[in-house]
Order: structure tokens, then C-alpha cells, then sequence
């Protein structure tokens, strides 16, 4: 194995050992605090790292730009570009709608949101911060390799807002729901979503597995559909987009392992 392909699998399985001895601990503790802050740094160091090798810079780890940019050439549009991303979107909006249908569930039972979940659940807690880790370095990669030259994509539709900062507030409702016991009943009619954690946990696990398998099937549509790295530069082409994503992304963490 080369050094180039070396140094992602050690990273990765370093990864893995990090997040797996942070699930221990438990959040509103002075070590799941600074634990977060440790993790935020690693992605941010290697964000910049990219950021310089993008520009150039001597210091910086440069990476092929991508082949061709999303949509593809003569392929541009509205609709060819709100089609191509409709899996991805469709994907955001059924997580978004099951955590915030999680919300309704019996007194003294955990909550079947993800923010609950991963504090019930260990393994799961580890898998979350390492999926956390793995979007904060995806996007910079994803922005290292934006392809040279301009950008011929049409304007995200105003329903692509990144879902991230949505997660948050219904990370914090769950959170504030969870912390006061008079508001512990249900909050919908508790007729949508089945009252059983383990079905929770299979959902949460499944959404990153699904996210793949389009990843995959976008690949190989050859560029009629947008992989993960071409949706997260389609809806992060605007300078307010990308203060929002990553607002989202560390503020997210911090509810999720800190707080």
C-alpha cells in the first residue's frame, strides 16, 4: 500500500478508536466538553490544511480538483439540477421529519431522536461523532476540489437550506423536553412513528447507509445525478450558504457531545 492510501486508513482507524473512547462520555461533564473542543480542532487543522493546499501554499496538502463540475456542462438549469439533487433533498427531509415525529414519545422513555439515542446507546454515540468527524473533513475536501474555472450550476431552489441547523433546534427541543417533566408527554398523536428504541437506532444507523448507496448510484448515473460531494458544493456555493453549513456542523457537535 502506497503512502497516499496509507495515511487515510490510519486516519480513519485513529478515528475510530477516538470516537469510540469518546462515547464514554456522557454530556454537561467537563471531559465530553473538552473532548469536543479536541475533535473540532483536529477537523479545523486539517480544513485549513486543505484550504492552503487549494490556494497553493507551500504548507497546505493540495488535492486534484474534481474532473468536471455539477451540472454537468450542457446539463445546466433549474429543473436538470433540482432533479439531480431530489434524492439527496428527499433524503434530508424524511431525517428531518422522523426526529422531529421522535419527539412524541410515552413519559420515562427515551426520546427516539438521534440526540437521545446516541446519549441511551453507546456504539451509537461513537458512530454519530464519527460521522460528525467525517462531514467536517468531507466538506473540506469537498471545497479543495472544486473544479478550476467557473462554476456553470443554477441557483439552489430556496428548499435546499441545509438541514443541519434544523437538526440543532430539534436537538434542542428534544433536550428541553427531556429536562422538564412537565412537558415529558406526548407532543403528536403518537400515531405515526412505533413507541420501540431499537427501531429508532435501525433508523439512524440506516440514513447514513442509504446516504452511501446514493452516493454509489450517483456515480455511476453518469452526472444525471449529483453524488455527496457535488450536493454539498451545489448548496454551499454562496458565501451565506457556507457561514450557515459550518455554523451548523460545529454548533450541532456541541449540542450533540457537549451539551
Amino acid at each position: 500500500m502506497s503512502r497516499r492510501r496509507a495515511l487515510p486508513v490510519l486516519a480513519f482507524v485513529l478515528a475510530c478508536a477516538w470516537c469510540g473512547w469518546v462515547s464514554a462520555f456522557h454530556r454537561d461533564t467537563p471531559a465530553a466538553e473538552l473532548s469536543w473542543l479536541v475533535s473540532l480542532g483536529a477537523v479545523v487543522v486539517i480544513d485549513v490544511l486543505l484550504w492552503a493546499g487549494r490556494r497553493g501554499l507551500r504548507w497546505g496538502w493540495r488535492l486534484d480538483p474534481a474532473a468536471e463540475p455539477w451540472p454537468r456542462p450542457g446539463r445546466g438549469g433549474a429543473r436538470p439540477a433540482l432533479l439531480g439533487a431530489a434524492p439527496w433533498l428527499g433524503l434530508t427531509v424524511l431525517t428531518l421529519a422522523w426526529d422531529v415525529l421522535a419527539l412524541d414519545t410515552p413519559p420515562r422513555r427515551y426520546h427516539l431522536t438521534i440526540s437521545a439515542l446516541s446519549q441511551a446507546y453507546r456504539p451509537l454515540n461513537a458512530f454519530l461523532l464519527l460521522v460528525w468527524l467525517g462531514v467536517g473533513v468531507g466538506y473540506g475536501v469537498t471545497r479543495a476540489r472544486a473544479p478550476s474555472g467557473p462554476l456553470r450550476v443554477a441557483a439552489p431552489p430556496h428548499d435546499t437550506a441545509p438541514d443541519t441547523p434544523h437538526a440543532c433546534v430539534v436537538g434542542l427541543a428534544t433536550t428541553s423536553v427531556s429536562r422538564h417533566p412537565a412537558l415529558a408527554g406526548p407532543v403528536f398523536p403518537g400515531l405515526l412513528l412505533p413507541q420501540v428504541p431499537a427501531v429508532g437506532v435501525a433508523f439512524w444507523v440506516a440514513v447514513p447507509i442509504a446516504a452511501l448507496a446514493l452516493d454509489v448510484l450517483a456515480r455511476r448515473s453518469d452526472g444525471r445525478m449529483a453524488n455527496v460531494e457535488e450536493f454539498l458544493r451545489f448548496i454551499s456555493t454562496a458565501t451565506s450558504a457556507k457561514v450557515v453549513l459550518v455554523a451548523g456542523w460545529g454548533f450541532a457537535g456541541y449540542h450533540l457531545f457537549a451539551r
